[in-house]
């Protein structure tokens, strides 16, 4: 593994401290049910926008990683976690799940609210601690 260089470092630091804070406001929608989610515009709103800020910034991550790496960066997002996971960074299952993530992240505009809705709530049960998962990987493993 590659060090990072003092501005990826950093440009990782921020995006962690963002991601943090993102986790904590999407913990205050744990208990979120689908008829709230389909009523309550700004509900709806706020989970939708703080999960895309979310993946972004694990994309963002991603692509600094690979980067530091010195690894040509992929054609897709969802290509950027497969890469982490071939180049040994995150275990292949783990590069899955957040790559899954990443489609959640394309469809948000796209889908009908009851598509929409088992996808989020997927992500708020499970998909948050994919994130934290590669935040502590991230963390753990000398990138930082």
């Amino acid at each position: 593994m590659v060090p990072l260089n003092t501005i990826q470092k950093t440009s990782i630091i921020k995006r962690i401290d963002f991601l943090e804070t993102e986790l904590k406001d999407l913990d205050e929608y744990k208990n979120l049910d689908f008829n709230t989610y389909a009523k309550d515009r700004k509900a709806r709103r706020d989970v939708e926008r703080i999960i895309e800020n979310i993946v972004n910034a694990v994309i963002d991550i991603g692509k600094i990683i690979l980067a530091g790496e010195d690894l040509e960066l992929p054609d897709t997002y969802r290509e950027i976690f497969v890469k982490l996971g071939d180049s040994g960074l995150i275990d292949a299952q783990h590069a899955g799940c957040l790559s899954d993530l990443v489609r959640l992240r394309n469809i948000l505009a796209h889908q009908y609210l009851d598509i929409k809705w088992d996808m989020l709530k997927d992500f708020i049960e499970q998909g948050s601690k994919e994130v934290k998962r590669f935040l502590e990987i991230t963390q753990n493993r000398g990138l930082l």
